[in-house]
């Protein structure tokens, strides 16, 4: 799965070659911790600030160094984005153990995306917030398409499911064309988005925004 992608430098105005890694350490967990967690935060608190409470994201608590035990589990895979030295984007995804909810594929088994999340810095939202410029476009989309070709190459057929964050729902809806399932009061009342093989199909077909 690893190899090199493209995604958008948004202060350069160009497409930049980046590079997809599916051999995540500990040591990228911690760079999440240091380096994203206090940009976070700082704009979280800016948010609030503002009063702008519906753009506060849903991650802004994350610690990825607690799933390092997790880094040799088999059934369970991380994969992060690397552009200009720096890591711009972090997946969790697992291959056993969830199933599809659309009535037409219920019962399916799926690539479930556990955990996604951009740098920061990548964050339009977060950046307005702080008054400095977004870096990157691209990158969740780059991480979705990551998991429905998993998907792909474990004969799920491009299904893949996730719950969403409130803040993220119309990314995965409106961008990316998934079929939003409804809430699941076991899971915090997140709303469950899904890929039909056909949707993951269109998907790839498009281009990932």
């Amino acid at each position: 799965m690893k190899g090199s992608i493209e995604i958008f430098d948004l202060v350069a105005q160009a497409v930049v070659e980046a590079e997809l890694v599916d051999e995540v350490t500990t040591d990228d967990f911690l760079v999440t911790q240091l380096e994203w967690r206090p940009v976070v935060v700082e704009a979280t608190r800016e948010l609030v600030r503002l009063r702008a409470h519906d753009l506060v994201p849903g991650h802004f608590h994350w610690d990825w160094t607690r799933k390092a035990a997790q880094l040799e589990l088999l059934a369970v895979s991380f994969i992060a984005i690397r552009c200009a030295g720096s890591l711009q984007g972090l997946m969790k995804i697992e291959t056993a153990g969830h199933e599809c909810r659309l009535p037409e594929q219920a019962g399916k088994p799926l690539v479930y995306i556990d955990y996604l999340e951009t740098a920061p810095w990548n964050v339009k939202s977060l950046m307005k917030a702080l008054d400095r410029p977004t870096r990157y476009g691209g990158v969740g989309s780059r991480l979705i398409e990551a998991a429905v070709r998993r998907s792909l190459a474990e004969e799920f057929r491009g299904r893949v499911g996730l719950h969403s964050l409130p803040t993220s729902e119309r990314f995965y809806i409106e961008a990316c064309g998934m079929t939003p399932v409804g809430r699941d009061p076991a899971k915090q009342n997140l709303l469950w988005c899904e890929f039909t093989p056909e949707q993951a199909e269109a998907f790839l077909t498009k281009g990932a925004p």
